[in-house]
């Protein structure tokens, strides 16, 4: 009986360890994210002022598109890093990366568009 009782306890032992402790998001996914939502912030701004201003912001708008195009890429970067980090939920990582990607994808090709 003593032995049973101490396999049973081994085996616990050993399922507990086998566990990863998925406790905590990634970092890296979280500034993403942050990253995704405020250069979606600043081209919803960009467009208010066009809108606005009919049509003749000038510089400012196009300096305000610059600005979250040069943000999503560096929360792309961030994403993308956040990857590495091991034992931790990645939904913010997946939701930031795709986000500051479409993001990026958006304003290149409205760029693109209007040459």
């Amino acid at each position: 009986m003593r032995k049973s009782k101490k396999v049973r306890l081994e085996e616990k032992e050993d399922k507990k360890a086998k566990k990863i402790p998925l406790r905590k998001y990634t970092k890296g996914g979280k500034s993403s994210t942050l990253i995704a939502i405020e250069s979606l912030l600043v081209i919803i701004l960009a467009i208010a002022i066009s809108v606005a201003m009919k049509g003749k912001a000038g510089i400012y708008v196009g300096l305000l598109t610059l600005f979250a195009f040069i943000t999503s890429i560096a929360g792309f970067i961030v994403g993308i890093n956040s990857f590495k980090e091991e034992n931790k939920f990645m939904m913010y990582t997946y939701i930031g990366t795709i986000a500051n990607a479409v993001i990026w994808l958006g304003v290149l090709g409205m760029y693109l568009i209007y040459i």
